[in-house]
């Protein structure tokens, strides 16, 4: 378990409206989390999700609703207020731990837990109340073949991985990581991705990832866990939010894709943060080895080659010269006094 997934529906008997949303999150960090309240008259207008969907098709729903609902003037200005109040009661109680705490009580099935610190959020705006949950459990993987059950490319997008420089390719989906991941718009070619193959691989090609990846396969050829992919072109496709992207998937193989580009990708952070640093510096050396050390450097050699000593002009240097350059001028106007020709 990676993940855990909270999707919630509440009802009060001391106020007219009802609360549904989802909490998620990992063991460590802060949660991520979609409330809407709206009001009992306004239900008819509005058609709810069921909270028995897969945690990625109810955030969909959700997300699809709370813009529809927040239209309404009533239901934008209840939302303004209930979210105020969410987000400092959570911020009271440290969101660190009750991520924590929503982890253990989803990972151990633990309801009574689960109930309890949503109670406990919501009983200050809502007083007790008639509560329903249903939590997920989720590893990385499953957001991906989640995610692939929930597609829906247009013809255009559709395109782009049927291209002929692509025909042969497998299709592959990066590991989804929303609360740490990074979007393919920080990401650079020769960047690190972690993403599974979705597509049937042809049978040379699998023999050479089962020898380079010899436990990510399973024996019908499925790749169950994730493979290190190297980023190599990212394109973003016309008048859409998605790019096409290529990966090295080792052994001479490419994986193609086609990503939304706000997908939060699995990424090694710190790895990606070090090779980005590698190449800025790079294409750009810092300017005091340009301009001062191996100029500096290289007039020292050529001086040492030349046996050349170093010309250094002081200000004494300067007087005695001037003084000598006076001399020989009056000097010069006494002898053509003395001469006669003056």
């Amino acid at each position: 378990m990676d993940f855990y997934a909270v999707k919630f529906f509440a009802t009060s008997s001391l106020t007219a409206e009802i609360i549904i949303g989802y909490m998620f999150g990992k063991q460590k960090g802060n949660p991520e989390y979609k409330v809407l309240s709206i009001p009992k008259s306004k239900l008819p207008k509005f058609e709810l999700p069921d909270i028995n969907l897969s945690y990625i098709e109810y955030k969909s729903k959700l997300e699809e609703l709370y813009y529809k609902a927040i239209k309404d003037s009533t239901v934008l200005d209840l939302n303004k207020q209930f979210l105020a109040f969410v987000q400092s009661t959570i911020k009271r109680y440290g969101p660190e731990i009750i991520n924590a705490k929503m982890f253990l009580g989803v990972r151990d099935s633990d309801v009574a837990v689960v109930k309890a610190i949503l109670s406990e959020i919501f009983e200050e705006w809502e007083g007790e109340v008639n509560l329903k949950i249903v939590a997920e459990k989720l590893t990385y993987q499953d957001l991906v073949w989640l995610m692939t059950q929930h597609r829906s490319f247009s013809e255009k997008e559709k395109s782009y991985l049927n291209r002929v420089d692509v025909q042969s390719s497998p299709e592959v989906l990066p590991l989804s990581d929303p609360l740490t991941g990074m979007t393919i718009n920080n990401l650079d070619v020769g960047d690190p991705i972690y993403s599974l193959i979705i597509d049937p691989v042809e049978p040379a090609n699998l023999n050479r990832l089962k020898e380079q990846y010899p436990d990510k396969f399973d024996e019908t050829g499925k790749n169950i866990l994730p493979i290190e992919s190297k980023l190599i072109a990212k394109e973003l496709i016309p008048d859409t939010d998605y790019y096409f992207i290529k990966m090295d998937l080792g052994g001479g193989i490419i994986g193609k894709a086609v990503i939304s580009k706000n997908l939060k990708m699995m990424v090694d952070s710190n790895k990606i943060a070090e090779m980005h640093r590698k190449r800025e510096e790079y294409f750009n050396p810092p300017e005091d080895k340009i301009i001062g050390d191996i100029l500096k450097d290289s007039i020292a050699g050529l001086k040492r080659e030349a046996n050349l000593p170093e010309n250094k002009v002081k200000s004494s240097d300067i007087l005695i010269i001037f003084g000598l350059s006076m001399g020989l001028i009056i000097g010069a106007i006494l002898l053509g006094i003395w001469l006669g020709v003056f």
